[in-house]
């Protein structure tokens, strides 16, 4: 699992035109603490380091499957958002509404901007 912030000026709105414009089709929207959120789905990159003497490192390759939430901000959805992201290596990442708990017991405990 991987918490993360942004601060930029893109908005949950403009992160869910992006996705329909790139032709992304697993996406759901939602509410989130009263903020606008978006789950999406993407696969995690896989690297292979060799650490021994006269090792080479492999190609990159497809990592297992990542579900995000993402939640604006605030309220307004100014721009900015929480980022929750979760892999398995099974490759069955959990439930949506496992990420939507975490995201209610984490971020509120969370100091920033409008946290």
């Amino acid at each position: 699992m991987n918490v993360s912030a942004t601060y930029d000026d893109l908005s949950i709105a403009q992160y869910v035109k992006v996705l329909e414009t790139g032709g992304e089709q697993d996406y759901e929207q939602l509410e989130v603490l009263g903020r606008p959120a978006v789950l999406s789905s993407d696969h995690t990159m896989e690297i292979t380091i060799d650490l021994g003497s006269g090792g080479s490192s492999g190609p990159v390759e497809q990592g297992p499957l990542a579900r995000s939430l993402s939640v604006a901000l605030d309220g307004k959805d100014r721009g900015g958002c929480h980022d929750i992201t979760v892999w398995s290596t099974s490759g069955f990442p959990p439930e949506d509404g496992v990420l939507v708990d975490i995201a209610e017991e984490v971020l509120p405990t969370v100091s920033g901007p409008a946290a």
